[in-house]
């Protein structure tokens, strides 16, 4: 890892094995009637590499005026994401180059809208990528992020898929419930949340601190458009697959997918399209007994051996994947559930909820199972599966 703490990409690509699988993104729109800077208020740049079609950039090719690419970490249909150096201060930067193509200049510019709306936030308190400016090259738009270290999807990969332990999950569910949180406060839509794009600043520290990266298919809460296909197959919420009226609840879905792929290591629903995904969804959405909760089977799949933290997380899970988006939990509701309450269990003390970003969230390592290594390749449904349906937890005694 490089002096500036970090490596890898701001804008993560899934492997091309997972594109086989469907995990295709859908393009956003929303109003246009916002006004974009003009291109007379951007760096211009007469670099000779720029062309309308092609992207024709290799390691040393400078962007804009004083900007090197030293290497490449990211590529997608948008254009692809380089890691540069800033030869006016020497800094190390994440620059995401978008191509001259009309449709990715217009949604470039939506993104610049978007972003200049979470300038109001902190991003370091709200656990957001800090956005440093933008630019041209030649014709095309150039957005500059803060470097990071790697991506969640990665992070998770890096451990065999194995899921992670309480004292790592913990944190960081609440870091993001916080950044959905503060994006609501400014009536942002993610639209796209997954382990892709939430970023690890340091994959050493402990707890480790994420960033919620990519805004460019947000749009705000007051715009979205009914039909709009937003987000990626697998983690995008049953009305946007159906084209309904959707609003800032479906981000807290896409939230209790990562926080089930958190927990095991692979997705919950492994769709190669909205069928699949839909038809999948409609399986599980039943009740998980009481007595498969106490049974050792439940033990060895989840890992965890605190019946209690077991119940609250799946409370948790099944209130963040409501079916019904208007009895979805909140991003503000989440940050206050028995979750991260500090009394949740006396060997796994947690932050005071009033903190942010997750600090100083410990549990024991004997929180996790020995088994786990025995179970790592599993698909997340069995997690929640009893013969061929999927049961969630609803007992009066944990509501």
């Amino acid at each position: 890892m490089n002096s500036t703490g970090g490596e890898l990409l701001v804008l993560s690509q899934q492997p091309s094995s997972w594109k086989s699988h469907g995990l295709q993104k859908f393009s956003c729109s929303f109003q246009n009637s916002v006004e974009f800077p003009q291109k007379g208020d951007i760096n211009t740049s007469a670099n000779p590499s720029a062309s309308e079609d092609d992207l024709q950039i290799t390691e040393g090719t400078i962007l804009g005026d004083h900007h090197v690419v030293e290497a490449f970490l990211g590529e997608g249909g948008f254009g692809l994401v380089t890691r540069c150096r800033d030869t006016k201060n020497n800094k190390t930067v994440a620059i995401k180059v978008n191509k001259s193509d009309p449709e990715i200049l217009l949604q470039a510019k939506l993104e610049i809208f978007i972003l200049e709306q979470l300038r109001r936030l902190d991003p370091d308190r709200c656990n957001i990528v800090e956005w440093n400016d933008y630019f041209l090259d030649g014709q095309r738009i150039c957005l500059n992020f803060e470097l990071l270290d790697q991506s969640l999807w990665d992070y998770i990969g890096d451990r065999n898929n194995r899921g992670l332990p309480m004292r790592e999950l913990r944190p960081i569910l609440h870091q993001l419930a916080n950044a959905l949180f503060h994006l609501g406060s400014v009536g942002i839509v993610h639209a796209d949340l997954k382990p892709g794009n939430i970023m690890v600043l340091n994959h050493s520290e402990s707890p480790v601190k994420v960033k919620l990266i990519d805004f460019g298919l947000a749009c705000p809460a007051s715009a979205v458009i009914p039909g709009d296909r937003v987000g990626t197959i697998g983690y995008c919420a049953p009305e946007v697959m159906l084209g309904i009226p959707y609003h800032e609840a479906i981000d807290m879905w896409s939230l209790g997918l990562v926080a089930v792929e958190l927990a095991t290591g692979v997705p919950l629903y492994p769709g190669e399209d909205d069928y699949d995904v839909l038809k999948f969804i409609i399986e599980t959405q039943g009740q998980l007994p009481d007595h498969l909760l106490e049974s050792e089977q439940f033990q060895y799949e989840t890992h965890y051996r605190s019946k209690e933290t077991r119940y609250i997380k799946l409370k948790l899970i099944k209130e963040m994947l409501a079916l019904d988006a208007n009895l979805r939990i909140t991003p503000s509701e989440v940050l206050k559930h028995p979750f991260f309450h500090p009394g949740l269990s006396r060997r796994t003390p947690c932050t005071d909820m009033n903190s942010t970003g997750g600090q100083n969230l410990t549990e024991p390592e004997s929180e996790l199972d020995d088994s786990s290594t025995k179970n790592h390749h599993r698909p997340a449904l069995h997690l929640f599966f009893n013969s061929t349906k999927v049961h969630y937890l609803d007992s009066e005694k944990f509501r």
